[in-house]
């Protein structure tokens, strides 16, 4: 069984270390490149795995990757340029610690939408169904009001990313500018979030960026056909989404499904890396629930606002 497992922020070197550990017993562990070649040249795999991680936290340069170092594991980071040069934050990172029902007010106050549907939903999850400026224009109401400030960079600066880049082992790819749920916006908007992020990262590396992992990541919902041509446009090779399954030669290669870990002991990592796709349907995990709750958050903020 092939699989690609996704991180994010991991502040538990222990944690990272053992899940590590865990992966090479059971795997071997690949690069990017032989994974574009099984896609494109017909290269054989069996029961390997390739480490991504997304955003570009700094708890990737300070835990994850003085790890990979250690044990020598091959992995891609998609990072956006943008945030590395201006150290500014994801709109997700922005809201950490705010108030749940204050944010729901503002959002209401900014978007048609149900009573029902604010208070049964998380304020993150009616975020992903809007645009990236509405979703800004919301966060900044939310600092006025309350005089907050903005947060710290929490992401790694260019130094850091040339470093990165500079010694070899983990591949840098591309993950927009500002990391809008790209379904969510107009086609001149989408296009510019994958362009200007790939040419960013070649600007700043000086060299080709060929790879690209979509923003929250579940086909349909998040990103589509029309992406998947932006990047073929681009001569991307390789992209991922964040469906949870294993990888095989009938994936389309700018849609290669991948599995998220980010918590959890030693049995809970075995369990799940055994079951694959059926643990997320066990548990009844979050990326389904959110497709339901995102699908049902959009269609009601469609009615309210171009059905009047």
């Amino acid at each position: 069984m092939n699989k690609v497992i996704n991180f994010h922020n991991v502040k538990d070197s222990s944690w990272f270390e053992m899940t590590i550990t865990i992966l090479k017993s059971k795997y071997t562990m690949i690069g990017i490149g032989e994974l574009e070649s099984y896609y494109y040249e017909g290269k054989n795999l069996k029961n390997v795995c390739h480490i991504t991680i997304d955003d570009g936290d700094k708890t990737f340069y300070d835990v994850i990757f003085p790890i990979l170092k250690k044990h020598n594991i091959p992995a891609t980071i998609f990072v956006s340029p943008l945030i590395c040069k201006v150290g500014k934050n994801f709109w997700f990172q922005e809201i950490q610690g705010y108030n749940e029902i204050e944010m729901k007010k503002i959002i209401f106050e900014h978007v048609k939408i149900d009573n029902h549907i604010i208070s049964k939903y998380s304020a993150e999850s009616i975020l992903k169904s809007l645009d990236i400026d509405l979703i800004w224009e919301i966060i900044l109401a939310y600092q006025k009001l309350f005089n907050i400030k903005v947060k710290k960079p929490q992401n790694m600066n260019l130094d850091q990313l040339l470093e990165i880049d500079r010694h070899g082992l983990v591949v840098i790819g591309a993950h927009t500018e500002t990391h809008p749920i790209l379904a969510n916006e107009d086609d001149e908007r989408s296009q510019k979030e994958i362009v200007d992020s790939i040419e960013g990262l070649r600007n700043i590396l000086n060299h080709e960026i060929t790879y690209f992992a979509y923003p929250n990541g579940t086909p349909k919902l998040d990103f589509g056909k029309r992406e998947i041509d932006i990047l073929k446009t681009n001569n991307c090779k390789i992209a991922f989404s964040l469906e949870p399954e294993n990888f095989t030669i009938i994936n389309h290669p700018l849609s290669i499904p991948r599995y998220g870990l980010s918590i959890g002991g030693a049995n809970f990592i075995k369990t799940k890396l055994f079951f694959g796709k059926y643990w997320e349907k066990m548990k009844n995990v979050r990326w389904e629930e959110e497709s339901k709750v995102r699908k049902s958050i959009s269609l009601s903020f469609f009615d309210q606002n171009y059905m009047d």
